[in-house]
């Protein structure tokens, strides 16, 4: 697995989970992973206003995960973003259990050095 550059901020990807990060948004995102959908279309899966269920698009559209096009009185949305919503529905609905470990292995674990790394100061030596 690739190591993140350490001046690599996140700001884009916290955006999208933030985005993401209520029920009815990951909702919305679940039906339009299947195809695009008109807003009634939205608003028959999901059974709340139709006010709050715009405030919910709007916060997926400045996330730039979804865009709509618009035909009259229509308004149609997809996913912009397909492969990152189909990956990350795709782990969020699978299962995921707790591994707790006790406090002996972690503090082991923390202070193994690779080969080569450098010991702090004031840390012991094993």
């Amino acid at each position: 697995m690739p190591t993140p550059q350490r001046n690599h901020t996140w700001s884009e990807q916290t955006q999208w989970l933030r985005a993401m990060a209520h029920p009815v948004r990951l909702a919305i995102l679940e039906a339009l992973c299947e195809q695009p959908k008109c807003v009634k279309d939205i608003n028959s899966m999901i059974s709340i206003g139709q006010p709050h269920l715009s405030q919910h698009i709007a916060a997926l559209r400045r996330a730039r995960l979804i865009d709509c096009h618009i035909s009259g009185s229509l308004r149609c949305y997809y996913i912009v973003r397909p492969t990152l919503v189909k990956k990350l529905m795709r782990i969020l609905s699978q299962e995921h259990p707790l591994r707790l470990r006790d406090h002996r292995s972690v503090i082991r674990a923390a202070r193994r050095r690779k080969p080569g790394a450098s010991r702090a100061p004031d840390d012991p030596a094993p």
